[in-house]
């Protein structure tokens, strides 16, 4: 996101002026530039053109620095060699000048013509196989090529940003030794080497190559003994397409973080959601069982299943779709793989609110494959939620590491204290008549205020599933100023972006909806009178650190006294601060969520916009970042 000061494409039209004049330059250099241009502080500047489309005329070269194509381009000329079937078309393939070609415009005398466009198509030969793959053609005036006879060269050269064909009439020169050098030196660090990233890096650093006309690129690799596949390059006898396949899956590893090895089967699954999703059940044995069910045996690794699971949520797929194609592998996937399937059956269902069912798979889950530890995650959240820290905490002791586990430091706060020289078959304490292990061995007696954390940090876990993902970013984007990733990363565990998404971004609301069932009635209730609190904004009256704060309330003139143990210095009379004071119990008010000192001038606009009635959650959190925040407000 950019300064409101400026658009998009204002940075980049500056950017592009710049590079024009200066010549290639990282993004740290291109910011300095820009920030003495008036675009503001440079470090930001850095954040808004990585995180913005940049212009079309700008390229980045292998050493990251940034080019401007026109100018890098200008007075740079490649040649084609023609064929007889050149002339017969008056056209010819694109391959040995498409580096150029980047420059083309409407004002060009020729066409451009995409793959099976029209009769004019061109191929590109791969010497090794054989085979002939298609190109995009340039296609030229009517007699361009009249004078010309096969064999001749044709030029492609830029003048003043414009292009241009015309034959060539003098000798060509017999290579440009810098480009062959830099694929070569591409290709030993990486098996392959793209024509168009060697080709730029060559004319931002050699400013005489490609000025007058040379050999063809392809008969430039020929002599060195490479063979082309689009714009790869390699040695001959290389295996493009098992390379492709390769680089394919290696680009899919390691965009989920998952074993390279691990993605034919998680794509094979992804591909079957996608095809249930789209309502394609058509021949499914075929496409995603004969021959191919033991790839499935990948998704009975704990941390591929959870990966997989959250990039199905995250890329939109229905929760339905994820839930049929999991009960569909129990019959055709190999058996180690029903554990998991139960629990991608039980995330379906527990997101579409059927708690009972997803209950049900994840009991399931556990029972079948010991291993198999994600649904006693699962199974200890359903535990916490209905109050039963005994057993949650159960649960996580299967998981190894289960007691690092956030969850688990949460239920030990609560877990119940056994009554010293009661037995289990004993009269309970507390006047029942009932057996102390049917009625209180267990079980806690913390009252709904001390409790009210644990509620707080009940509907905080709902919030950490995936369909929150994209909108707790966005408020940590807002929460970090629009910083860098590691700001914005920081700014993710902030409480108030944690407040500001249960409570005007719907997480809460969503919590209750679909696990409400689960809660003592107490807590479910007192959820709902959360839901009607609205934030606003509080002046301090009085404060005695480590116990309460009294406030008053801005927009209502309404004193509360809030619980405030959490505070460890005095609050000056007349801060103001921007919360949400909910009830916790009996006259008893608490800010779960803290509360963000906030200037007079924020308490303008904050009025303002609480007036406004529904609150866009980004702009609640603008509003409230400021980088002094810290200094009006003693850390708890």
């Amino acid at each position: 996101m950019t300064d409101s000061a400026y658009s998009e494409s204002d940075l980049w039209g500056a950017a592009l002026d710049a590079i024009r004049l200066l010549g290639p330059m990282t993004a740290d250099e291109l910011a300095d530039q820009l920030e003495e241009k008036g675009f503001g502080p440079a470090d930001k500047l850095v954040t808004d053109l990585e995180q913005s489309q940049p212009h079309p005329l700008l390229v980045w070269l292998s050493d990251d620095r940034i080019a401007a194509l026109d100018a890098l381009c200008e007075g740079r000329t490649l040649t084609h060699r023609l064929t007889v079937d050149d002339l017969a078309r008056n056209s010819i393939p694109g391959d040995d000048v498409e580096p150029l070609l980047l420059l083309v415009s409407e004002d060009d005398d020729f066409d451009i013509v995409q793959p099976g466009e029209s009769e004019h198509t061109g191929v590109q030969s791969d010497s090794d196989s054989g085979e002939f793959v298609p190109v995009e053609t340039v296609v030229l005036p009517e007699g361009a090529l009249s004078s010309c006879v096969p064999g001749d060269l044709l030029a492609l050269t830029v003048r003043d940003g414009r292009l241009s064909f015309a034959p060539v009439d003098v000798e060509p020169g017999t290579g440009v030794s810098e480009f062959v050098d830099a694929l070569e030196q591409d290709i030993a660090r990486g098996q392959v080497a793209s024509v168009e990233n060697a080709f730029f890096d060559v004319l931002a650093n050699t400013p005489e190559a490609f000025k007058a006309p040379n050999l063809p690129i392809g008969e430039l690799l020929d002599e060195a003994g490479l063979v082309r596949s689009g714009d790869l390059v390699a040695p001959r006898g290389f295996d493009f397409d098992a390379y492709s396949d390769r680089a394919m899956f290696e680009s899919y590893a390691e965009q989920l973080g998952i074993p390279v090895d691990a993605v034919p089967g998680v794509a094979l699954f992804a591909s079957l959601v996608e095809s249930l999703d789209r309502g394609d059940e058509s021949e499914l044995e075929e496409r995603f069982a004969v021959g191919k069910s033991g790839l499935y045996s990948v998704l009975s690794d704990p941390e591929i299943a959870e990966t997989v699971y959250d990039e199905l949520v995250g890329e939109g797929l229905a929760p339905e779709a994820i839930e049929q194609a999991a009960l569909w592998l129990l019959d055709r996937a190999p058996r180690r793989v029903a554990g998991a399937a139960h629990w991608f059956a039980g995330r379906a269902a527990e997101s579409t609110g059927r708690i009972v069912e997803a209950e049900r798979h994840y009991e399931r889950s556990a029972d079948l494959d010991g291993a198999f530890d994600l649904p006693l995650f699962d199974l200890a959240r359903f535990a916490s939620d209905r109050g039963d820290a005994v057993r949650g905490l159960s649960l996580l002791a299967r998981v190894p590491g289960g007691d690092e586990h956030p969850l688990y430091e949460l239920l030990e706060r609560y877990r119940p204290a056994e009554v010293p020289g009661l037995g289990r078959n004993d009269r309970c304490w507390c006047g029942s008549g009932r057996k102390y292990k049917a009625c209180h061995l267990g079980r806690a007696e913390h009252s709904l205020e001390e409790r009210s954390d644990w509620l707080y940090m009940k509907a905080a876990m709902h919030a950490l599933e995936p369909v929150w993902a994209e909108r707790r970013v966005a408020l940590a984007e807002a929460r970090s100023g629009y910083g860098d990733d590691d700001a914005v990363a920081e700014a993710v565990a902030d409480p108030l972006v944690e407040d500001v998404l249960l409570f005007d971004s719907g997480a809460f609301a969503d919590f209750l909806a679909r696990r409400g069932d689960l809660l003592p009635e107490d807590e479910a209730e007192l959820g709902r009178a959360w839901l009607d609190v609205e934030r606003s904004v509080f002046e301090v009256e009085t404060s005695s650190p480590g116990e309460t704060l009294t406030l008053r309330d801005v927009r209502r003139d309404e004193r509360v006294e809030v619980f405030t143990p959490w505070l460890s210095g005095e609050v000056p009379p007349g801060t103001l601060l921007c919360a949400r004071v909910v009830p916790v119990g009996e006259g008893r008010w608490m800010m779960p969520g803290g509360c963000e000192p906030v200037t007079e001038d924020q308490r303008e606009t904050l009025v303002a916009l609480f007036s406004e009635g529904s609150v866009d959650p980004v702009e609640l959190m603008d509003v409230l970042t400021r980088p002094d925040a810290a200094d009006f407000y003693p850390e708890p």
